[in-house]
């Protein structure tokens, strides 16, 4: 099989896939019961985000990991914006929908509870296919999981004081290892063995096989998000309406803020696109185990909905990224430019 080729193909009709995935699981899930499938589509869930991060742990360099992590500026960013300044962005953005149509107490508490969570661990794989620092944001995404332990509760106690929600540590502990340790560990032992087997030269020609694997798992996860969640949604259209508006206000001002930010203070391409996926993008899977352990199916809507939302916006990043490198480029190329005297 020519992977260069399945890689290409995968990344060039990326958004048509992505759009194929969500309407089919949204078709199966609204025709299917899928209660006697609970536990098994939880399973099958945590599998396939496995599947599609280990592949991109395999070209993980360990040894560079200590580079990343001298990287003071850059973690500090991204850990601010994804677990102070992305609540506030979305506070200010329901404020905004509020000014035209008032949003329930505790539907807007379930869209905070979306983007007070830490990252997604797909913001790994993200960062890998726009060709960034996936050992920063590998790092990124550890710390964020790490600290959301205090974060989160903080958070919701601003946000809700009259209405106290419980976390699992244990659910924080145990996302960050079986979707970020175990790959690592997975990918990076698979490394050291391909290249003793088949030597530097074998390892290059056998490459493009695992983003193109990542490609696949991200469009199956996409298909079982849309069709786990697709009842749920058909049932309240109106309220599922009204929650995308300050979910696009986020991401929209979110992206453009890490964007035009990293810039002006002169943080390079492949380090602002590990940033900026850590931070920007969201664990939905955390923020409904939250809200479902608070007890109320509305404040649930909120982390249910956003992939309809943060999957278009970060996917279309990724599409993006050769456009984004060019603008980091040009900003380099003008500083190399020398002054007339």
């Amino acid at each position: 099989m020519n992977w260069l080729k399945l890689k290409n193909h995968l990344d060039k009709y990326l958004p048509v896939y992505v759009i194929l995935a969500m309407i089919a699981g949204f078709y199966v899930g609204k025709n299917v019961n899928l209660k006697p499938y609970h536990e098994t589509l939880k399973t099958l869930n945590m599998l396939v985000v496995i599947s599609m991060i280990y592949p991109m742990m395999i070209n993980l360099r360990l040894g560079e990991l200590k580079n990343s992590a001298k990287l003071g500026k850059q973690l500090a960013i991204a850990l601010a914006m994804g677990l102070v300044i992305s609540p506030l962005i979305m506070y200010g953005a329901i404020w905004l929908t509020e000014l035209f149509r008032p949003v329930n107490h505790m539907l807007a508490l379930g869209l905070l509870l979306a983007t007070v969570v830490p990252c997604s661990s797909m913001s790994i794989a993200y960062t890998g296919f726009t060709k960034g620092n996936l050992e920063l944001a590998t790092i990124v995404v550890a710390l964020s999981f790490t600290l959301a332990i205090v974060t989160v509760p903080g958070w919701l106690k601003v946000f809700a004081s009259s209405y106290h929600v419980s976390i699992s540590v244990w659910l924080l502990v145990k996302t960050i290892l079986i979707v970020v340790i175990t790959p690592m560990i997975l990918g990076v032992l698979t490394r050291w063995y391909l290249l003793n087997k088949l030597g530097p030269e074998g390892f290059l020609r056998i490459k493009p096989a695992f983003p193109a694997i990542s490609l696949l798992g991200m469009y199956t996860i996409v298909f079982l998000i849309f069709m786990e969640k697709a009842k749920m949604i058909a049932s309240k259209p109106s309220i599922v309406a009204l929650a995308l508006v300050p979910l696009t206000l986020y991401y929209l001002i979110a992206l453009l803020f890490m964007t035009l930010t990293d810039r002006a203070i002169g943080i390079p391409y492949k380090d602002h696109m590990a940033m900026t996926f850590t931070s920007v993008g969201k664990n939905e899977g955390t923020a409904m185990a939250i809200a479902l352990a608070a007890g109320t199916g509305l404040m649930a809507i909120g982390p249910a909905v956003t992939p309809i939302i943060q999957l278009p916006f970060l996917v279309g990043y990724v599409k993006a990224w050769r456009g984004i490198a060019h603008f980091w480029k040009c900003k380099v190329e003008e500083k190399e430019v020398p002054t007339a005297a």
